[in-house]
């Protein structure tokens, strides 16, 4: 699966462009001549994660950073539009309602009436999908969603909303340029191991069983800082004076969380050794290559999962490994596609 052609109007410094791309891509330019508005917008319409941020967009994020008209009344919308062509079997049959035909050699979408001109190869399914984000002047805060651009069930040209479930689907990965490993390789929402875990299917009960194993630890462990429970106890009558505090045994205690998943997702570390006789360290203590390496494999892995729907988009890899290294994992890559 891949992206054949992207639309964009009024994103950061781009007012209208249409982009059409043809096979595994390499945008090279100077400096802020918008390559990495061009990934930001894919990232905007095809992950699953990226519109759960507050906001989604901001000010910055409208050409010119103008959200509302000359009139200062009427929001100005950005647009994004995305084309994907050769489909995975599972994409196709999700969004069966909303394909459409795609003339791969006069690069045009086929017209109602064209069904005799419907022959593969030259035709193949398509299926468009666009991001709107706008200011809304009632709430006060800026809101955006992502639509089939082909919604042929509703009237009035209204559109379809496009799930995170579909959206997962796409397996978009975006690797920015400040890839430190913070994200891919810790398990906060949206990271390659969180991505990793839940293709796996084995984030069921993760939690639960983590957050009641640490809520039991016996013996707890405030019990081995002997200098620490006096403080506590003090504490505790302390607290007493002036709210009433109650329950069986002691009412404060120490837990190396707060017990919630969320917080278990920003506190849970990734060890590694890396050599037989060092014991495991956090990531963040390895060597810059290692763990940019170590990110590349990560990506290899989902690749290797989910084969005929991942979109790769990385900025900027030479700052992340040497040429040799990228040469591998290029021809790695394009051959586990052809496979």
């Amino acid at each position: 699966m891949r992206v054949i052609n992207l639309r964009i109007e009024n994103f950061r410094g781009v007012k209208s462009a249409d982009l059409t791309f043809d096979g595994h891509t390499l945008l090279v330019g100077g400096n802020n001549v918008g390559k990495s508005t061009i990934c930001e917008a894919l990232d905007l319409v095809l992950s699953p994660d990226r519109l759960s941020r507050f906001p989604p967009v901001q000010e910055f994020d409208f050409y010119n950073a103008s959200y509302l008209d000359e009139d200062g009344i009427t929001p100005v919308k950005i647009k994004i539009e995305v084309m994907l062509i050769d489909l995975s079997g599972e994409v196709e049959r999700t969004c069966a309602a909303h394909t459409e035909l795609w003339h791969v050699k006069e690069r045009r979408l086929l017209a109602a009436g064209e069904a005799d001109a419907a022959l593969p190869p030259d035709v193949v399914r398509c299926l468009r999908i666009e991001t709107q984000a706008f200011y809304s002047p009632d709430e006060d805060e800026f809101e955006a969603d992502t639509f089939f651009s082909y919604s042929p069930s509703l009237e009035g040209g209204e559109l379809q909303r496009v799930k995170k479930t579909v959206k997962r689907l796409f397996g978009f990965l975006y690797l920015r340029t400040l890839r430190t490993g913070s994200r891919a390789l810790s398990l906060e929402r949206g990271s390659l191991l969180d991505l990793i875990l839940r293709l796996q299917g084995v984030r069921t009960g993760l939690w639960e069983k983590s957050i009641k194993r640490l809520r039991e630890l016996d013996p707890p462990i405030d019990s081995d800082a002997a200098d620490l429970r006096p403080v506590l106890d003090s504490i505790e009558e302390r607290l007493a004076q002036y709210i009433s505090v109650g329950g069986a045994g002691k009412v404060t205690q120490l837990f190396v969380s707060q017990l919630t998943r969320e917080h278990l997702r920003k506190t849970m570390s990734f060890f590694l050794s890396i050599t037989e006789d060092q014991k495991p360290v956090p990531f963040q203590h390895v060597g810059t290559g290692t763990l940019n390496t170590l990110v590349l494999a990560l990506l290899s892995f989902i690749a290797e999962v989910k084969k005929d729907n991942v979109i790769f988009a990385m900025e900027e890899p030479e700052i992340a490994l040497p040429p040799h290294t990228q040469r591998r994992i290029a021809k790695y890559l394009l051959a586990l596609m052809e496979n």
